[in-house]
């Protein structure tokens, strides 16, 4: 297996686990409810954004308990989400940011930069908070244009879970892709409570 494409094999197998989702469905919950649900859908950037501002507000709301992982695919798209993300790094144990530089990110606290230029994770949003009692994994694939119609938006198909050890395993797979920049995580079964 081509270890490049690693997340690509796990998001696939993981899938049909999940039931299915629509837009309409985030109107109906809290964050309180999302934390206790897995699904999997097909949202817009508009669905994909609220549900990231969601995990995001966990690490912003429990300074110094867990990691954010998250990919804004190009560091280009970062720029509206700035302040946002200043909040995030000063609350977050630590922030690794994937994307392509195709821009300057700014400096912010603890924040590591990882550059998935020529890789897979150019197609994948995630986010991804992981610590001790906390845990939630947003994973999407944008859904290529050449699958959409002409006049539709951005499109991602991924899943959302609160599930420690989906969380655990996707961050594992991002350590064995950037060895050097995304340090081993701590198994659930060893993470203090």
């Amino acid at each position: 297996m081509d270890n490049r494409d690693i997340l690509g094999h796990f998001f696939n197998r993981l899938m049909p686990i999940f039931p299915p989702r629509t837009e309409a469905f985030l109107k109906k919950m809290n964050a309180e409810k999302l934390k206790q649900i897995n699904f999997r859908y097909i949202f817009t950037v508009n669905g994909m954004v609220e549900i990231s501002h969601m995990i995001e507000d966990m690490v912003i709301d429990s300074p110094g308990v867990a990691d954010l992982h998250v990919s804004f695919q190009y560091f280009s798209r970062f720029t509206d989400q700035q302040e946002r993300y200043t909040k995030v790094a000063h609350n977050a144990t630590g922030l690794w940011v994937y994307g392509v530089p195709d821009a300057r990110l700014p400096e912010l606290e603890r924040t590591i930069e990882v550059n998935t230029s020529g890789t897979p994770l150019e197609h994948y949003w995630f986010v991804l908070t992981y610590g001790p009692g906390h845990s939630a994994a947003l994973l999407a694939e944008e859904v290529t244009p050449a699958d959409r119609l002409a006049d539709e938006p951005r499109m991602y198909e991924g899943f959302y879970t609160f599930e420690a050890d989906t969380t655990y395993q996707i961050i594992l797979l991002l350590n064995q892709m950037f060895p050097k920049q995304v340090s081993l995580p701590t198994s659930p079964e060893k993470m203090e409570l």
